[in-house]
């Protein structure tokens, strides 16, 4: 009888929590209930006992705009169109390759809007609306996560609530961050006893690993160590930052900027997978890393859970992880590019493996699907796909099976 690996097996992770020097870090920077007609594919699930089944993820119907980009305001100015020369250094900084640069260049030239909404998240509220919360990038003040509501997921476009989050550097986010910008970004939402949780990156803490200080505007500015951070609330409609002893919204630092988190629950433990990078390298130690908590607010240190340089070897070809669980198997669809909708998804028995360098990934390889930071929905037995695979029209949605992988 197949199982699913159970919550006690153990895995050997690398301590990288370092809580004690985020209170200089701060200081450095800155002188209800879920419907059950509808789960996140990646929601809570109860042992597997049957046989396991291989599949793989299709897409069918047309896409529908759900989360278009808001309009430029007063409280969400509009951000000054970029030079050729600003251009050129952030290709530099990124490690995009010549051909991914020419597209960005392109992507900025004559644009009337910068602002493109990225990784988000759905969920459906007690309130009976459909929420979407997302990033969007572009604005005057760097990245904000912005709320979109529906009463039907087919609705489109969604409602622009007008309803925004920005970084708060009082509580050790975007400390000194990169471009002195903001960075707040990829919220995901869960539904635990009663009430919403709501994780997202704050970015830059304003030192690297070791504790050194490093500016947002310096060369090496990607030294600077990420951070995962946590919102509550009671209703899935107001939300307060949960905030340690130390005063900080963090529940903990790195490897790299870590970011796009992506909750799978595996009997009674919660597996958090996000993006990253190790030994401070974006363009060489770029990977999926993962950590586990059973509270959701003590997470064990992080273990590499996915690294595969056929497709790239930068934090940038390793974006928005997002783990599914079908038929005795874990899915990871990591998407490697937003600008030709390129995700890759790979297939394990294991919840902490899908391979580390390119000779353990490539046989777990499924295939390719044409979405970009993609999240998976059930409502009511059918399958949906969010994606951001064109940024400038916004987020949209479409209808995904699963079909036998034979």
């Amino acid at each position: 009888m197949n199982k699913k690996p159970s919550s006690s097996t153990q895995y050997q992770l690398t301590d990288f929590t370092r809580r004690g020097f985020l209170r200089s870090a701060l200081l450095a920077g800155t002188g209800a209930m879920v419907l059950s007609s509808f789960k996140p594919v990646s929601g809570v699930f109860t042992t597997f006992t049957g046989t396991r089944k291989k599949l793989k993820p299709e897409l069918y119907g047309d896409w529908w705009l759900i989360g278009p980009p808001p309009p430029a305001s007063k409280d969400i100015p509009a951000e000054i169109p970029k030079s050729k020369e600003e251009i050129d250094r952030i290709c530099e900084a990124s490690g995009m390759s010549k051909e991914d640069c020419l597209k960005y260049a392109q992507k900025q030239a004559g644009r009337k809007s910068r602002f493109e909404p990225v990784d988000h998240h759905v969920f459906r509220g007690p309130d009976g609306y459909w929420h979407l919360w997302g990033c969007i990038r572009g604005t005057g003040v760097g990245r904000i996560l912005y709320h979109w509501r529906a009463k039907n997921i087919t609705d489109t476009p969604w409602e622009l609530t007008g309803e925004f989050l920005r970084c708060d550097p009082k509580v050790g986010e975007c400390i000194d961050d990169w471009g002195g910008k903001e960075w707040i970004q990829s919220p995901y939402i869960i539904s635990e006893n009663g009430k919403y949780y709501m994780f997202y990156g704050g970015h830059s803490t304003g030192r690297d690993a070791t504790g050194v200080p490093v500016s947002g505007l310096a060369p090496d500015v990607h030294r600077s160590e990420g951070q995962m951070c946590l919102m509550i609330s009671n209703d899935g409609l107001k939300w307060e930052r949960h905030l340690f002893k130390d005063g900080l919204s963090r529940l903990f630092v790195g490897p790299g900027e870590a970011r796009d988190p992506c909750l799978l629950k595996v009997d009674d433990l919660w597996y958090m997978y996000y993006a990253g990078y190790e030994d401070g390298d974006l363009k060489g130690r770029g990977g999926i890393f993962v950590r586990t908590s059973k509270d959701l607010i003590n997470w064990s240190p992080y273990k590499l859970a996915h690294r595969d340089a056929t497709f790239g070897k930068t934090s940038w070809d390793h974006e928005c992880p997002h783990v599914v669980y079908k038929e005795g198997y874990f899915y990871l669809f990591r998407t490697e590019s937003y600008w030709d909708a390129n995700t890759y998804v790979y297939r394990s028995e294991n919840p902490m493996d899908f391979g580390t360098d390119e000779k353990s990934a490539q046989p777990l390889l499924v295939g390719k699907i044409a979405v970009a930071a993609a999240e998976l929905y059930d409502v009511d037995g059918a399958g949906y796909v969010s994606s951001n695979h064109d940024p400038a029209k916004g987020t949209q949605m479409s209808r995904l099976r699963w079909v036998a992988d034979n």
